[in-house]
């Protein structure tokens, strides 16, 4: 038991169990958790995902409803992955579900992601909400979140990611992630390749469910304007690739309410994400950070730069030890970026003490002095690469506005 809350948060994030989504069931039921709550959407998918949730929750809030969110990994604090309304869950009320699920979490050997969900499905089912939108941490069909039952499945891509978890081949992970879509039920996905829409009907045809595919849509000059049924669009501040997501969310949304049209239109165009091409102060310049934390990722942020004709890039990478490091820097570099790799303090972050400077690749250890080393060359800066890194980065340039 813990009496605050940086003791019971280190304490569950020192959790690391691996259990079967099975055991994890038979716990939920133990403590009478609803995995059948009103109105739950389920996401999933490569890229995207909490974009989309975000999207998707704002619409649904600008048409009055009460709407809790699950995403992870978080950004700022690890109170941002179960919210109502976009507030994160109170440190009182966290600190008080830990306690209260203490003796279960040491008894059933629950995982930091498996105390989350059960925090966020207790605390939904405890709260008059409308809607419950929920994502998937890492697939579909093995995922903890996948014990609901929701009315909707979506995906909102697949590519290549988590391959030590969900398979080394697109299929196995088009497998994994289309384990989420549920008998009977309404799917819907902006994933374009035929190939995986293809393995997806399938799938639906097995089950008994229909499937919808948000149609994509061409981008070519920023900010970037799309259309959407009778309602125009315009994004400002934001990656190109977050055109489909809001697409995505807008198809879900309609087959939930009866959206207006302005409000749909100033709900989607003043929603912005942390850490999703975010524009921050740095000194009398501005950094942006982005989560291109895999090879799809950093494909959609090349197309942001390119339609953009941002000049002078400088990117500012690092990653954690179990990504396609290689693969993706070759991207950036061939697109004659002058890219800094760096590090910062994760024990599954890269080491780069070894590595040595060559053409547009710079080595520098502290990212604090890559940024500083690009701000001194007055380029345009991107910080990129994994999630727990720019959320480290976001920290010190808040920290540094302050």
């Amino acid at each position: 038991m813990f009496d605050n809350i940086n003791d019971a948060l280190q304490y569950i994030e020192s959790k690391r169990n691996k259990r079967t989504i099975d055991e994890f069931r038979k716990t939920l039921n133990e403590c009478k958790i609803n995995m059948k709550q009103k109105n739950m959407i389920h996401i999933a998918g490569t890229n995207g995902k909490g974009s989309t949730v975000n999207y998707l929750r704002s619409i649904l809030n600008a048409h009055g409803y009460k709407v809790g969110t699950f995403t992870s990994p978080y950004l700022i604090c690890h109170n941002d992955r179960i919210c109502i309304d976009g507030e994160p869950i109170s440190d009182e009320q966290l600190l008080n579900y830990i306690n209260k699920y203490y003796q279960v979490i040491e008894s059933d050997g629950l995982s930091m992601f498996e105390i989350d969900v059960l925090i966020m499905l207790d605390y939904f089912q405890s709260s008059d909400l409308d809607y419950r939108i929920i994502e998937t941490g890492i697939g579909g069909l093995n995922d903890k979140t996948n014990v609901i039952d929701p009315v909707i499945s979506a995906i909102t891509n697949v590519g290549m990611d988590h391959t030590s978890q969900l398979g080394e081949s697109i299929y196995d992970i088009v497998n994994e992630k289309m384990g989420i879509i549920k008998p009977n039920q309404l799917f819907i996905t902006s994933e374009s390749q035929g190939t995986i829409l293809a393995r997806l009907q399938e799938q639906c045809d097995v089950m008994g469910a229909r499937m919808i595919v948000v149609p994509d849509y061409q981008v070519s000059r920023y900010p970037f304007h799309f259309r959407y049924r009778d309602m125009a669009f315009t994004l400002h501040h934001q990656g190109i690739y977050q055109v489909t997501n809001a697409r995505l969310a807008l198809t879900i949304a309609s087959k939930l309410i009866k959206m207006q049209g302005d409000i749909t239109t100033k709900a989607v165009e003043e929603t912005t994400w942390r850490g999703r091409y975010e524009t921050l102060s740095y000194k009398d310049s501005e950094v942006s950070i982005d989560g291109a934390h895999n090879i799809p990722g950093i494909e959609a942020l090349i197309q942001t730069l390119s339609v953009k004709k941002d000049k002078n890039v400088s990117i500012i990478f690092s990653c954690l030890n179990d990504k396609n490091m290689d693969t993706m820097l070759d991207m950036l570099l061939k697109h004659n970026y002058t890219v800094y790799l760096t590090s910062f303090h994760d024990e599954r972050a890269i080491d780069v003490s070894q590595m040595k400077s060559h053409d547009n690749l710079i080595i520098i250890e502290d990212f604090k002095e890559a940024i500083q080393t690009a701000y001194l060359k007055k380029t345009k800066i991107i910080v990129t690469g994994s999630l727990h890194f720019i959320s480290t980065v976001r920290k010190y340039l808040v920290a540094k506005n302050k």
